[in-house]
């Protein structure tokens, strides 16, 4: 699964999170989710390179993540974490002076990808599991 898919699945699926269901007996996140499933604020500032819209994007996911539904309450917790870290790490390989991102040793950057990179495969599990949650209880396709 690319970063990109796995952010989608994340933001779409915190959008908004309550337990309250909707008068036809689906959880009442299911709307705004269906509304936002696509991303469109996070993707366009990636696609814009804009990382101070991506990483306040990325906030809003974290943020967000905390409400889910406490069944898919940590997949959804990882994902935003993972989403989070791509965009700054992005941020990161983007300055021109690594002392001032922060990282004074070149090699903490390669660390730091490796790690996001050996993340992915667990972040796409937790992807699946959530999609297959939205699937069920909001009839919703995220994939």
């Amino acid at each position: 699964m690319t970063l990109r898919r796995t952010a989608t699945v994340a933001l779409s699926a915190v959008v908004a999170m309550s337990v309250l269901s909707c008068g036809d007996g689906t959880p009442a996140f299911c709307a705004p989710l269906r509304d936002s499933s696509d991303l469109s604020g996070l993707s366009a500032a990636l696609d814009a390179v804009d990382l101070d819209r991506a990483a306040s994007e990325a906030q809003r996911l974290r943020d967000l993540a905390s409400s889910a539904p406490e069944e898919i309450r940590d997949d959804f917790v990882a994902l935003a974490d993972g989403v989070v870290d791509a965009v700054d790490l992005i941020a990161s390989e983007r300055q021109t002076d690594a002392v001032q991102a922060g990282i004074a040793d070149p090699g903490e950057r390669e660390r730091q990808r490796e790690e996001l990179n050996d993340r992915l495969g667990e972040l796409d599990r937790r992807s699946d599991r959530i999609a297959a949650w939205a699937s069920e209880q909001c009839g919703l396709d995220l994939s």
